[in-house]
């Protein structure tokens, strides 16, 4: 079995050497010609199968394609830092360090850069998010600032898309948080 391979291996050498030095012509992709690549549907239930660059503006309404995240007023996401709470519609909620249990103390200019995240009802809760610790504080909008471990929570501005965490971190204050309901340090500026 061995032998009748040996004759055929320098043909294969001597066929590899010619088409390696351009003697052979091999067929080429035209200039300009794309091929296609096939991506997996579902791969990531976070990223939207139209937008190839990632999540959409958080602007515009989004639907998850492959998960739905239910109606809920907050629920939980994966990230490169662990699981942390998100809003009904992914985006993303922190915590002021400087904040005193159950009182916000980020006011006026402050709340331009991060706007609480209130509701007008009792939050409910998706995912790992425990319910025993929601809470309210008085909003100035006359609505309630939801609270998580007796925390204030709220939105950072400089996130543009769903999914997005440019406020992790920001002045070694402001995070994320656990469903646990500690802020996760980790990815911090």
């Amino acid at each position: 079995m061995f032998r009748s391979l040996r004759p055929s291996l320098p043909l294969l050498l001597v066929g590899l050497l010619l088409a390696a030095c351009g003697l052979i012509d091999t067929p080429e992709a035209e200039e300009g010609e794309e091929f296609p690549v096939e991506t997996t549907p579902g791969d990531d239930p976070f990223v939207d199968e139209t937008d190839p660059e990632g999540a959409e503006p958080l602007d515009e309404p989004h639907v998850f394609d492959g998960q739905d995240l239910t109606d809920a007023t907050m629920t939980t996401r994966s990230s490169p830092l662990g699981g942390h709470l998100v809003d009904g519609d992914g985006r993303t909620l922190y915590v002021f360090t400087l904040d005193l249990p159950g009182e916000r103390t980020c006011t006026d200019e402050c709340l331009e850069t991060w706007p609480v995240f209130s509701t007008d009802d009792v939050p409910t809760v998706d995912g790992e998010v425990r319910e025993d610790l929601v809470g309210t504080i008085p909003g100035d909008d006359g609505g309630e600032q939801v609270t998580y471990n007796d925390q204030p929570l709220y939105y950072y501005i400089g996130d543009e898309a769903v999914g997005d965490l440019a406020g992790q971190g920001v002045g070694g204050e402001w995070f994320i948080v656990s469903p646990g309901g500690q802020p996760i340090v980790e990815g911090q500026d």
